[in-house]
């Protein structure tokens, strides 16, 4: 078999491994699964100095290798439909429903192609005056001279921010109309469905009781999407004309009504307004405080952040109304968000299933093994990031130019990418913005973080705010 550098070649069932091929090393421990879940980083980082980029697991069951090199990631990210195929716990894809993106894989490029105007572009633009001034609303109750809760405090603005947005209901609590016909009487009911929802996905058992969390996440999921139909009635009983621009509701409803028999079923809908909002709250609000932490932790680039900003934004006064256009221009920043998105990967990206066997640069995959794309081995590889011990926003900046694709992989890549990326990115920066121009704060120790499903800081670290 005579196979090029970064070529993957299909092997037949049924023939014979050509001599010279290596499997991955490290043979898989019983315990693996509990010393994954227990610190993903620590697991990783840890079989990376003993194995290499690429080894052998019994994570989640089976064999289960996982890939940190960018031609392995490669591989994995554009498996799909060729020797690929979703890999997820059924209690995971459960979860997701039969209408997600994940469980029809025919229907994948057509459905994203679709959802994918609500969360980017010109719609995304338009949604940043809300963002603005619900983000400076929410700083505004934070108090000076107190220790504050730093993920629990971010998480509550974050969450006001994405159920208009990606939901089109409002949060204000004072409007008696705001939950006016919905089977919720307000926004706390909401979230803390959406909480038992979310640990549902990663229940261990498949026990439809409420006794563990895949059943109590079922029953959650069940009001959630009860909660979504009245939400859509209530929206069609308004007789208003719908803007597809309002928000990504509203901007699936519009197709709707311009084509009833394209894809957007009232189905569909209902079920991308609950993982939309699922996969969104908590990955932006891990990586909102991460980032808050990471500042605090070096006050040097937190002091860059601030000249860039004056330079960008001129008067104080003008950073109430941030314009796309200046946080395009924001380089620094994104530099900033994408470091702590490398050296605080809130999860894996990518679990594929190998429908067939496949060899990669001399090393053979196994039909019928787990893959798993894993930024916190990605991440951490000299040969991808100079000292990628260090904390330099400026490796994403010329003339260093890391984070090529594949080798930064905070959002997956391939056909199931992110759909959400580029929103993450608008609020965080906007959400730094403003928080960097309204406070100084102050560390309290080292920050404990949980570690799976995602990793976030733990509840009950606390920061000390000045008022600037």
């Amino acid at each position: 078999m005579e196979q090029q550098k970064g070529e993957v070649t299909i092997v037949s069932d049924g023939q014979a491994t050509p001599a010279g091929i290596l499997t991955p090393p490290r043979e898989g421990r019983w315990y693996d699964t509990f010393s994954y879940i227990a610190n993903p980083e620590r697991f990783c980082r840890q079989n990376l100095e003993k194995y290499g980029a690429i080894f052998n697991t019994s994570v989640f069951g089976g064999t289960t290798i996982f890939v940190g090199s960018s031609g392995a990631i490669q591989m994995v990210f554009n498996g799909d439909s060729k020797y690929t195929e979703i890999a997820l716990p059924e209690t995971t894809m459960d979860m997701f429903g039969e209408y997600s993106l994940f469980q029809h894989p025919e229907l994948h490029r057509e459905r994203k192609s679709a959802l994918k105007p609500g969360l980017t572009g010109r719609i995304l633009e338009g949604y940043i005056p809300r963002i603005n001034q619900i983000i400076i609303d929410g700083l505004s109750n934070w108090s000076d001279g107190v220790k504050v809760s730093l993920y629990p405090a971010v998480e509550t603005i974050c969450f006001q921010v994405l159920v208009p947005l990606l939901l089109g209901v409002n949060l204000d609590e004072i409007n008696p109309k705001s939950f006016e016909g919905l089977p919720l009487s307000n926004s706390r009911e909401l979230k803390s469905l959406y909480k038992t929802y979310f640990d549902g996905f990663y229940g261990l058992w498949k026990w439809k009781s409420p006794l563990t969390a895949y059943g109590r996440g079922l029953k959650a999921r069940a009001k959630l999407l009860e909660f979504m139909r009245a939400v859509i009635r209530r929206r069609r009983a308004s007789q208003e004309p719908i803007n597809p621009e309002a928000n990504f509701l509203s901007m699936m409803l519009a197709t709707q009504q311009q084509n009833p028999d394209g894809i957007f079923s009232d189905a569909l809908i209902e079920n991308q307004c609950l993982l939309q909002l699922w996969a969104s709250h908590y990955e932006i609000s891990g990586l909102v405080s991460s980032l808050i932490y990471q500042l605090g932790r070096f006050p040097q680039v937190l002091a860059q952040l601030r000249s860039e900003q004056v330079k960008i934004t001129g008067e104080p006064s003008q950073l109430n109304t941030l314009l796309p256009e200046q946080l395009k221009q924001m380089v620094f920043l994104e530099a900033v968000i994408k470091e702590t998105l490398r050296t605080l990967p809130p999860s894996s990206t990518a679990n594929r299933r190998l429908t067939k066997s496949v060899v990669l640069d001399g090393m053979l995959y196994a039909k019928g093994c787990t893959i798993i794309a894993e930024p916190r081995l990605a991440h951490i590889m000299p040969e991808h990031f100079h000292q990628p011990e260090m904390f330099a926003p400026e490796r994403f900046l010329p003339p260093r130019n890391e984070g090529r694709m594949y080798e930064f992989i905070p959002f997956g890549g391939g056909v199931h990418a992110c759909l959400g990326a580029q929103m993450a990115m608008t609020i965080t920066k906007i959400f730094a913005s403003h928080f960097i121009y309204l406070f100084d704060w102050q560390l309290t120790g080292e920050a404990s973080f949980v570690q799976f499903p995602l990793k976030k800081i733990k509840n009950n670290y606390q920061i000390l705010l000045q008022k600037r």
